[in-house]
């Protein structure tokens, strides 16, 4: 080898040291990376942040670090990305869902590390730097129809029910529609031990108002909502037979029955031969009683219809009033008879003078005093 190529060969050498020498000063150059900035550190293995939808709901979008994510049948969707200390953000593109058996509604997150953002639909400040789990909860609505029928299983007409209220166990309470479908909610997230659990809800029956009673016994009947439930609710139902007898003679009489219900609704029977009326599958609830007597007063009466029952109301009759009639003169009267035939003797009383016997004080002798010593009733010597 030459001097020439010698010297080629040291200045290659020195070339590419000095190359190694400016790449490895290259940081110390241009100084450390800030926060905010993407630059990955070398070397860091890979971090995989992972997205949870409870319940599982498939199909919801979400956007994190600008890139487009999608659940699947399970409910989750992951990213992994190059180790990063630049925060990140987190969209939910679909915080509605709506399946023909279910409608998903976004309620709140949890694992997104600010309490601030719970509620929120878009995250900020997430971190990138070791794996980790987000988790979006979501409350599930359920369709759900209803019929109603008595106690004994008789349907009854929808038209005529004016107000269905249920109360569920997350303390809501909701109307039900009586001839359409209602959304309620089903399963609720809630935050328990650090993390999101799929709750249901139950729910009672606490009023149902049929053609303005009150037939619903409240608290009674209960119910989970699911994919196409359909419910049936019960209201109570009973029969009342009125019935009038004379209040003194006690033979029965009376010719119609008048019953005013609850919502005052009015109900007439007429009495048969035997001055009875039965009115039947009369919904529960307050009722008066009044009977038509001819001749005649009553007393109405006044029930809880939660059974069978039997209404007797009173009539007072032309005969009883006679003899209350001639009582209360035997118990006024009386009194006032013998008040006054007392006073009749002492004005006649005192309007007569004393006889004259003709003895006065002045006309007896004074007695003659007895001598000292004599025994009582012996004679003078």
């Amino acid at each position: 080898m030459n001097r020439r190529s010698a010297r080629r060969h040291l200045v290659s050498l020195l070339a590419l040291l000095a190359a190694l020498l400016l790449a490895a000063a290259g940081p110390a150059v241009h100084g450390h990376a800030t926060a905010g900035t993407t630059r990955p550190q070398a070397g860091a293995p890979p971090v995989t942040v992972t997205f949870r939808t409870v319940p599982a709901v498939p199909g919801v979008r979400l956007e994190f670090a600008g890139t487009t994510l999608v659940t699947g049948t399970d409910g989750t969707a992951s990213y992994t990305g190059a180790h990063t200390a630049a925060p990140q953000s987190l969209r939910l593109l679909d915080t509605s869902v709506d399946t023909p058996d279910a409608r998903y509604r976004f309620t709140r997150w949890a694992g997104q590390r600010d309490p601030d953002q719970t509620f929120r639909t878009r995250v900020d400040g997430l971190p990138l730097r070791a794996d980790y789990t987000v988790t979006a909860g979501f409350t599930a609505q359920y369709p759900v129809t209803v019929s109603f029928a008595d106690q004994h299983g008789a349907p009854l007409d929808p038209s005529l029910v004016s107000s269905v209220k249920v109360r569920g166990s997350d303390a809501r309470t909701s109307d039900l529609s009586a001839t359409g479908t209602t959304w309620l909610n089903g399963i609720v997230p809630v935050f328990r031990d650090s993390r999101l659990t799929p709750v249901p809800v139950d729910y009672t029956l606490r009023s149902l108002v049929y053609d303005g009673a009150e037939i619903a016994d409240a608290g009674r009947q209960s119910f989970r909502p699911g994919p196409d439930r359909h419910l049936t609710l019960t209201g109570t139902f009973h029969d009342l037979t009125v019935t009038a007898h004379d209040a003194l003679f006690g033979y029965a009489t009376g010719q119609k029955a008048t019953v005013t219900g609850p919502g005052g609704k009015t109900y007439t029977a007429s009495l048969g031969p035997d001055h009875t009326a039965v009115l039947t599958h009369l919904p529960r609830g307050p009722y008066t009683v009044d009977v038509d007597a001819s001749g005649g007063a009553t007393s109405p009466r006044t029930i809880q219809l939660s059974q069978n029952v039997t209404a007797d109301v009173t009539v007072i009759g032309l005969a009883d009033m006679l003899v209350l009639g001639g009582a209360a003169l035997l118990l006024v009267g009386l009194p006032i008879a013998i008040r006054m035939g007392l006073r009749r003797r002492a004005r006649r009383t005192a309007a007569d003078p004393v006889p004259d016997t003709g003895t006065t004080e002045e006309n007896v002798p004074p007695r003659r005093p007895e001598p000292s010593g004599s025994p009582p009733g012996a004679a003078a010597g």
